[in-house]
């Protein structure tokens, strides 16, 4: 049984909706870009904001696109030792990999709550955004990959989702 076939609709609803997301942001990063340009080069009149608000839409894009191709499955993995091995100690293994995985992304949130505190209080003075907003992307891409793992691990340890068929099985979720 294919993990795409057991997300519940929910799942799949985010999925589509962080796709969306980095779909639209692209365009709008091109959109800002091509108007900075346009207005210092012709009109020698460039936005105050022409640098900070697309690098801004940049770095959402990075981690919330990071986060939605892990969910999706098109993350590098070295499987072929781990599928020769019999189901339950790849299994095993699985979700000893898992396991680390999540403790690693614990550990950026962690950090990244002070990071989001001390920034909180201060502005971006092109834009008047709160400098959280640089910072909180990082979080949300970890908290998201968390979940990716957590569901993962559940499915994997309750036997619903074979071992080698993990990530390839994702690509036709959306």
């Amino acid at each position: 049984m294919s993990l795409s076939k057991n997300l519940t609709p929910r799942l799949r609803a985010m999925q589509r909706a962080f796709g969306i997301f980095c779909g639209v942001v692209p365009v709008v990063f091109t959109f800002l870009v091509l108007y900075s340009v346009a207005m210092r080069y012709l009109f020698n009149n460039p936005p105050i904001w022409g640098e900070d608000v697309p690098k801004l839409l940049f770095v959402w894009l990075s981690f919330i696109g990071g986060a939605l191709a892990y969910m999706l499955g098109y993350n590098i993995r070295m499987m072929t030792l781990v599928e020769r091995f019999p189901k339950p100690l790849a299994t095993g293994i699985e979700l000893v990999m898992r396991t680390i995985t999540v403790a690693m992304l614990g550990t950026i949130v962690w950090y990244s709550l002070p990071i989001l505190e001390l920034s909180s209080s201060k502005t971006v003075l092109s834009t008047g955004l709160s400098e959280i907003w640089t910072y909180l992307p990082l979080m949300i891409g970890a908290v998201l990959m968390i979940g990716n793992e957590l569901v993962r691990m559940a499915m994997a340890a309750t036997g619903h989702i074979p071992v080698e068929d993990d990530d390839a099985s994702l690509h036709s979720a959306m």
